[in-house]
Formats: C-alpha cells, sequence, structure tokens
C-alpha cells in the first residue's frame, strides 16, 4: 500500500493537463513549424509528354550531311543571289554604252476658241531619235568593270559562307555523335549501378553487408536515371541544331555514321599556310574588293569627262494643227561637256583611293588572321591527339580501380563506397575520352576551314564575263 499510493499520485499528477500558454494562442507558428512533416514528399507536376510523329529516319554520313545544307540552307541561296543582284547592276551601268532609241509621241495641239491660234510650222508630236555612244572619258567602262568585280567579290564571299557552313554543319554533326556517346555512356551508368544494387542487397540477405551498403547504393542509380534524362534532352537539343543547319524539319530523326580517320598523313603547318594564302575564299573576296575601287578611282576621275555621241533623228513637221507631208532630219555628233564641277571628280577620285587604302589594309590583316587561324587550328590538332591518348590511359587506369575494388568488395575487404567512386570515375573517363576522340575531328574540321578545304564541293554562283 505504501508503493501504490506513489504511483497513484504519478499517474494523477500525469493525467492532468497542463495549462495552455495564452501568448501563444493567436500568436502564427513559426517558420520551421511550418515546414512539412518529415517523410511527406513533395511532387513536382510533370509537363504533358511529347508524342511522337512518325517519321522516316534520314540516314547521314560525315561527308555527305554537308551535301543536304549546300541544297536546302538559305545562307547560300542568299549569297548567290546577290551575285545575280551585282552582276544585275553591272548591266544597268554599261546599258548606257549601246544603242539608246526614243520614240516620242504627243497629242496634237489644241486651237484656242478665241481664234488665237498662230498658224505657225513646227515639228508634229511624231519623232524618233538613236543615240550610240562613242566617247565618254571612261567613266561607265570603269563603273562597269567596278561592278564585275564587286559581283565577283560576292561569288568569293559566298564561296566563304558555303565553307563556314560547311565547318558547322561537321562540327554539330561531331557534337551530335558526342552526345549520342554521352546517352550510350549514361544509360551504360545505370545498368552497372543497379547491378551493384542488387550485389548489396543479396550480401546484406546473407548477412556480409550491412543495411548501409543497400541504402548507399540505391542512390547511384537515382542519380544515373536522373543522368540519362539530361544527356538525353542535351542529345535531342543537338540534333534540333543539326537539322536546322541542313535546313530539315527540327523533329526530324538521324541516323549518324560516325567519322573516318584520315587516310593520308597531314602536312606540315608550313605546307597549310601556304595553302590558306593561296585558296582561301574570303581573301580572293577582298582581293576583288580592292581591284573594284581601283577602277572606282579611274570612275570618278573621269566622271567629268565629255560625251559623244552619233545622233540619227527624224520628226515630222506640222502646220498648226495639220500634219503637212514634210519632215526634219538630224544626224551627226552630239557633245555634252560639263567643263566646270566644282571639283566633284577630283573628291570622287580621293574618295575612291581612300576605299582603295581601307580595302588594301583589310587584305593584309586578314593574311595575318589567316595564318593565325591555321596554326591555331595545327596546335588544336597535335593537341587534340595527345588528349585522347592521354583519356585513353585514364579509361584503362579507372577499369582496373574498379574492377580491383568490385572484387574487394565481394570479398569483404572493403565496403560500397570506394565502388561507387571507382564507378563515377569511370563514367567520367569513358566521357572525357569520347568528347576528345571528337574534339580531333573537330580540330581537323577547323583546320580544313582555316585552309580553305571544303570536301572538293563549291557553291555553283554566276560570274561576270572576263574584261
Amino acid at each position: 500500500m505504501k508503493r501504490l499510493l506513489p504511483l497513484l499520485l504519478i499517474g494523477t499528477a500525469w493525467a492532468i493537463p497542463e495549462p495552455e500558454n495564452l501568448d501563444s494562442r493567436s500568436a502564427p507558428a513559426p517558420p520551421a513549424l511550418m515546414a512539412p512533416a518529415p517523410g511527406v514528399t513533395r511532387v513536382l507536376p510533370n509537363p504533358p509528354a511529347v508524342k511522337p510523329t512518325a517519321v522516316e529516319k534520314v540516314k547521314l554520313s560525315y561527308e555527305g550531311a554537308p551535301l543536304i545544307a549546300l541544297a536546302k540552307n538559305p545562307t547560300v541561296t542568299a549569297g548567290i543571289a546577290q551575285v545575280r543582284e551585282l552582276m544585275a547592276k553591272a548591266e544597268v551601268i554599261g546599258a548606257a554604252q549601246h544603242l539608246q532609241g526614243k520614240l516620242a509621241l504627243q497629242g496634237p495641239p489644241i486651237q484656242p476658241s478665241n481664234g488665237s491660234f498662230r498658224n505657225d510650222y513646227v515639228l508634229s508630236p511624231v519623232s524618233l531619235e538613236v543615240r550610240q555612244l562613242i566617247f565618254e572619258g571612261g567613266k561607265i567602262r570603269f563603273a562597269v568593270e567596278q561592278g564585275k568585280h564587286l559581283a565577283r567579290s560576292q561569288a568569293w564571299q559566298a564561296q566563304s559562307d558555303w565553307q563556314d557552313l560547311y565547318y558547322r554543319v561537321r562540327k554539330a554533326y561531331l557534337n551530335t555523335l558526342a552526345r549520342q556517346g554521352d546517352l550510350v555512356l549514361a544509360e551504360q551508368q545505370v545498368q552497372l549501378t543497379e547491378q551493384q544494387l542488387r550485389q548489396a542487397e543479396v550480401r546484406f540477405q546473407v548477412g556480409k553487408a550491412p543495411r548501409g551498403d543497400v541504402l548507399s547504393a540505391k542512390l547511384p542509380v537515382s542519380q544515373a536515371q536522373v543522368t540519362v534524362a539530361k544527356k538525353r534532352a542535351a542529345h535531342a537539343k543537338s540534333l534540333q541544331e543539326l537539322n536546322q543547319l541542313l535546313g530539315l524539319a527540327l523533329t526530324t530523326p538521324l541516323e549518324l555514321e560516325a567519322p573516318k580517320l584520315p587516310e593520308n598523313p597531314l602536312p606540315d603547318v608550313e605546307a597549310c599556310v601556304k595553302e590558306a594564302l593561296d585558296q582561301r575564299p574570303i581573301l580572293w573576296s577582298l582581293t576583288e574588293q580592292l581591284v573594284a575601287s581601283m577602277k572606282q578611282i579611274r570612275a570618278g576621275e573621269a566622271d567629268n569627262a565629255p560625251q559623244v555621241n552619233i545622233l540619227l533623228g527624224i520628226a515630222g513637221i506640222s502646220q498648226g494643227t495639220q500634219i503637212i507631208g514634210a519632215a526634219q532630219y538630224r544626224g551627226g555628233f552630239e557633245v555634252n561637256w560639263q567643263f566646270a564641277d566644282g571639283g566633284r571628280a577630283a573628291r570622287l577620285g580621293d574618295q575612291a583611293r581612300a576605299l582603295r587604302d581601307k580595302n588594301y589594309a583589310l587584305l593584309e590583316d586578314k593574311r595575318r588572321l589567316v595564318e593565325l587561324e591555321v596554326r591555331d587550328a595545327y596546335r588544336d590538332l597535335q593537341l587534340g591527339v595527345e588528349t585522347h591518348q592521354s583519356e585513353e590511359l585514364r579509361v584503362t587506369q579507372a577499369q582496373d580501380a574498379l574492377r580491383i575494388a568490385q572484387a574487394q568488395y565481394r570479398a569483404g575487404m572493403i565496403n560500397v563506397y570506394p565502388v561507387r567512386q571507382a564507378q563515377t570515375d569511370l563514367f567520367e573517363a569513358q566521357q572525357a575520352e569520347v568528347q576528345a576522340f571528337y574534339d580531333y575531328f573537330q580540330a581537323l574540321a577547323k583546320l580544313d576551314l582555316a585552309c580553305g578545304r571544303s570536301g572538293g564541293t563549291k557553291v555553283d554562283t554566276p560570274w561576270p564575263e572576263e574584261d
């Protein structure tokens, strides 16, 4: 009874509720108390799934993909159209050198109602004139030659634009293959982590591994699945960029062949520099602009030269409002000379000379930049070879490290954490090796661009006839 009384008192005290804190009844809960309770998961809404459209897959090769861009990309079409525009402008200027004919038709004069019309002999409302320019000091001829050189400059620029597009297509092609390789590696990583999870579960069931190994092996599986989703999105984006360059629908599925290693050895850097300076289209484009500015100087200096035409004309003669059987004939030379122009011709020549000096400076600067581009691309190519060899060794070492870690884990010598790290190291090494492989081809494509190569292809642009 003495032992029971204290227990009853303790039970009675436990049953009495504590008074509420009157100050806290109306006060809001602190932010920490408003957080979701542990174990409550917040599910993010998923966007609606994209329904794939049934489109036939397009098979492409590394060499053939740029040819599709050559046929479908609007940049090439715009460059060709601009060449035609400049050629037409030159022909418009040169039209003044050809035979010119003029037929004038006017209504007959109207006799006033007050009878004050003078009954004089005047030219009839019908007249015909023919002119042929025989001398103009070279103004039109040099302007025509300037327009032709500008058209040739644009034709070379269109070829340069095509080579830029050729390089961008190859770069996008290689980037898509690299992202495809990343996706394959990520999917293999999922399989590897799932295999490791099953192994940890089996070892836990037989009592050779703690429960923590199983829990730790589940996280890499989830992370690998997220990585697959990211790599799949990156691959889809690279496919869209490649389709955009090719001029295809952005959702067109593509099947890409891997590029082949070059069969012939690469020339040395000095040979590449000489090749670039000889055949880069942008250098030829700037050269044509320089020649066009020289023609502009000659045209400006001849701006106020006299013009001589051979003129033949005929017009009927009328008396008052009546046409009579007579005609006026004109024939001979017609001379027009603006002997005072306020210095216009001299200023046009100065303007053209300034443009010539500018084009010459741009050409020399571009030649230096071309040489720099070649040497940089050649250096990147050499570095690409060394990087790929290093990454291959890194993959071999990572594979050996993972094999050793897995064997030690199966023997119970280590826990699962070193195995996880070895898996991560191998995945990163394989990614780097894939990227280094395609970086080599990108450096090779960059060297082709710097040297002015485009796989033997070129833009079929119109070309003005030679002077």
